[in-house]
């Protein structure tokens, strides 16, 4: 009696990290990322130079595009004080930045975002807001609800914060939708 035998699948082809990588419009140099991760180096909710040093040394290194983490769409949208928020003034700064990974043959994208319910009043000096009033850890107080017109707010911030990324020179814009902030709150049943 023979035994039963399989045919063997050919072997996987490593994937292509090394290779140009299209993401929607966009052609990266490969397809290695930087993941948005808070940096902590912008006194006065703006860029500082150690800030466009830490981008331009991932771009230096080989990432093909680097992602500038949590940038506020609204004063009261940051979980501390001097997180960027998307403003006219932070426009120079934010140039510089893209600028400095551009020259060093990479893409940038920007995370914007509202942590609404994660908040910091305290901080920020501004009251959080929710989808549903409930208590706030960093701020040890209970969020307000939204109202229809902070809703519309928001809205329009994430709008202007795209738009002041793509003047700033940003490739990319990455939309903060995780860790329980305004547009995720909605989707969880335990804040909404």
């Amino acid at each position: 009696m023979q035994p039963h035998t399989t045919p063997s699948s050919p072997p996987a082809s490593p994937p292509a990290l090394f290779e140009p990588a299209r993401l929607g419009p966009l052609t990266l140099r490969n397809r290695f990322i930087k993941a948005a991760t808070f940096e902590g180096m912008t006194p006065g909710a703006l860029v500082s130079d150690e800030l466009i040093d830490f981008h331009r040394r991932h771009a230096a290194g080989g990432v093909a595009l680097t992602t500038v983490a949590y940038c506020a769409v609204a004063p009261d949208g940051r979980t501390e004080r001097d997180q960027i928020w998307m403003r006219p003034e932070a426009l120079p700064g934010l140039r510089r930045l893209t600028d400095a990974v551009h020259a060093e043959g990479a893409a940038a994208s920007a995370q914007i975002g509202h942590a609404g319910p994660v908040a910091d009043g305290r901080s920020n000096g501004l009251p959080a807001v929710s989808c549903s009033p409930n208590f706030n850890p960093q701020s040890l107080g209970v969020v307000r609800q939204a109202s229809r017109q902070d809703i519309a707010r928001i809205t329009r911030g994430h709008a202007e914060a795209a738009r002041l990324a793509v003047e700033a020179g940003f490739d990319a814009v990455e939309i903060h939708l995780g860790h329980n902030y305004f547009a995720s709150s909605f989707l969880s049943p335990k804040l909404n």
